[in-house]
């Protein structure tokens, strides 16, 4: 399925790649844009129900408190209170569930850019791989695992971004000792710019007044461990699934802002219509 996926993904960015010239970096970019475009529907469903969850906080918190020592009768309470205000709490769930497949497709992409992108075939890629290699016979997966190195030393994909960055390089290379892997240092800014958004996107998309101490315990472990997982796969990764990443919580953050922005108008033809009843 992934293999599948990622067939989808890398036709799709080559179509983007030849029109703006052979530019890797813009190819990702643009495709970051793109899936954006097309969940933000399904992102504006989670944020929507993030934020009917958020508004009815108090009321779940002091229900959760009222029945601390009764968990079923908690959870009895609670289920009535979204069925009343006609909440699904898994609502938030779908946008994220499609993510898996995308993030998956593109972990495939970023390190076999000549197998999804350019579509070499078998063939030509294990004949480069044998002369980048300098050997004789070279598995498929051998030569699979080196399609970064062979994209870049035979230029069949142009990765290079600014200052001697490449797409293709994995920032934790940048601690390496073989020349040939050794990464621009400049790189681990990527990951450390990763954590730092994922953070402000988590930051304001919670509404941690409403919150019960339970919740917020809770929330407190998956605040920090979401975030650095997400550098420390950033960190791993070649610098394209990096800016992939980096670009799209950007995009998250002012998607989340123009989401505000109706919330808050919807909350004010509301308050404005029970104040004229």
């Amino acid at each position: 399925m992934i293999a599948t996926i990622a067939n989808i993904f890398g036709w799709i960015i080559r179509l983007i790649y030849g029109l703006v010239n052979n530019n890797y970096f813009l190819s990702i970019i643009i495709f970051t844009i793109l899936t954006k475009l097309i969940l933000f529907p399904l992102t504006y469903i989670q944020l929507k129900s993030m934020e009917k969850m958020n508004r009815i906080g108090p009321k779940d918190k002091a229900i959760r408190e009222k029945y601390k020592n009764d968990k079923q009768k908690q959870s009895e309470e609670l289920m009535k209170l979204y069925q009343e205000n006609k909440i699904n709490p898994m609502g938030g769930c779908l946008p994220l569930l499609i993510q898996i497949p995308i993030i998956l497709g593109m972990f495939a992409i970023v390190r076999q850019p000549l197998t999804y992108i350019t579509q070499t075939t078998k063939e030509e890629i294990t004949t480069y791989a044998k002369e980048v290699l300098q050997k004789e016979d070279v598995s498929d997966r051998e030569a699979s695992q080196n399609e970064l190195l062979i994209a870049k030393e035979k230029n069949l994909i142009d990765m290079n971004v600014i200052n001697g960055i490449n797409m293709g390089e994995i920032p934790s290379n940048s601690f390496s000792k073989d020349e040939s892997k050794k990464a621009n240092p400049i790189s681990l800014s990527i990951p450390i710019l990763i954590v730092i958004l994922s953070i402000v996107q988590i930051k304001i998309s919670q509404n941690a007044e409403s919150m019960s101490e339970e919740q917020k315990e809770m929330s407190k472990t998956t605040n920090l461990m979401m975030p650095l997982l997400s550098g420390f796969i950033a960190y791993t990764q070649p610098l394209a699934l990096g800016i992939y990443w980096l670009f799209g919580n950007i995009l998250q953050i002012i998607q989340q802002f123009i989401i505000n922005k109706i919330v808050n108008k919807d909350k004010e033809k509301l308050a404005l219509d029970k104040g004229g009843n």
